[in-house]
């Protein structure tokens, strides 16, 4: 199995010396496939308005192969084939872009026989692809009973097949990059082990996809017992309770503005719960001039939630590194990134 952050940087990589390299990405449905896509090519700096995702069985194959139409201009007729303008804006010449080929197990075998073709060719009817292009392929496993399909065997051959698993640090960091509840995020990284639990036989388990749209779909405001019918509906009764729960005792966290007034003297809560939503939120609004205060108040936190306030404040606002205070807490804490307790 290959987790999502290996994938990704195993394709960046590839995608930059071999732009035909075709990776097919396998797993189970909500595991960020999809996400992970735009991430690759992002890092490729390829733009957004020269990505598209398609989503083979919304189509009809000759929308790929091109709709048919009759020429009688000449002594003699024939019919000829007309491209669609779905794959039209990345013909040669126009530069670099990325194709993502969603639910390619779930299309029929005339998709698939026209995949295989232009994967490997890189042309459809009337034009080739510019050789900066990339094309990569995503889809659910047989197992998932979401329709798939085995793949026809010479498709299979053309294409580099990695089987994606969950990897909690990067989903949650991805979720708080992209506006899902930062309590949420806090609350899955105490409880990793329900950020991916997919379950064929439910209509609703938590999943990826599943917790990033509660944490962005739904009012802040909702009353609990209405916010908790609507978790129920989407990760399951189970993990919504326990959600739930806890997000009811984070609303009763210090307020981050009297944190900052007197890090020396507020309360650190008891909860896991809390403290993941309090370090969480103060990393998302630590800048030069509150690091100091922040410093002050997660130093006297056990060494986990140090390093959780530490690593996203790093990555959300990396000129802190240069702050003493970071220089500090470094020469402190090298027993941590030398592998001490």
């Amino acid at each position: 199995m290959t987790s999502i952050n290996q994938a990704i940087d195993i394709c960046t990589r590839t995608f930059r010396h071999t732009p035909s390299f075709v990776p097919m990405f396998w797993g189970e449905p909500g595991v960020a496939k999809s996400a992970a896509a735009h991430v690759i090519s992002d890092n490729l700096g390829i733009p957004r308005d020269r990505y598209i995702d398609v989503n083979l069985v919304n189509h009809e194959v000759v929308d790929f192969t091109g709709i048919p139409r009759i020429n009688d201009s000449g002594p003699i007729s024939f019919t000829e084939f007309v491209a669609t303008d779905i794959f039209a804006k990345f013909a040669k010449g126009t530069g670099p872009g990325f194709i993502n080929l969603e639910e390619l197990p779930q299309s029929d075998k005339s998709h698939q026989v026209w995949t295989a073709g232009f994967s490997y060719d890189r042309k459809t009817t009337g034009f080739e692809l510019d050789p900066e292009v990339r094309i990569m392929a995503t889809g659910n496993r047989t197992q998932d009973r979401s329709g798939a399909k085995a793949l026809l065997s010479h498709l299979n051959s053309r294409m580099y097949h990695l089987d994606i698993e969950v990897d909690t640090e990067a989903a949650t960091t991805w979720m708080l990059d992209n506006g899902v509840d930062p309590l949420l995020v806090a609350f899955l990284r105490l409880r990793r082990d329900l950020v991916q639990q997919f379950n064929a036989d439910a209509r609703s388990s938590p999943t990826c996809r599943a917790w990033t749209q509660l944490g962005t779909d739904i009012p802040k405001d909702m009353p609990t017992d209405l916010y908790l019918m609507l978790a129920e509906g989407k990760v399951g009764e189970g993990a919504a309770a326990e959600w739930v729960a806890a997000r009811d005792m984070m609303h009763k966290m210090p307020s981050i503005d009297v944190i900052r007034m007197k890090p020396d003297t507020t309360e650190i809560p008891d909860e896991p719960s809390v403290r993941y939503a309090v370090t969480t939120s103060m990393s998302m609004t630590a800048s030069v001039d509150t690091f100091s205060r922040d410093m002050v108040y997660v130093s006297r936190m056990p060494k986990e939630f140090q390093m959780v306030y530490i690593t996203d404040a790093m990555r959300l606002n990396p000129s802190l590194q240069q702050t003493k205070d970071f220089l500090d807490w470094t020469i402190k804490n090298q027993d941590i990134f030398m592998g001490g307790n």
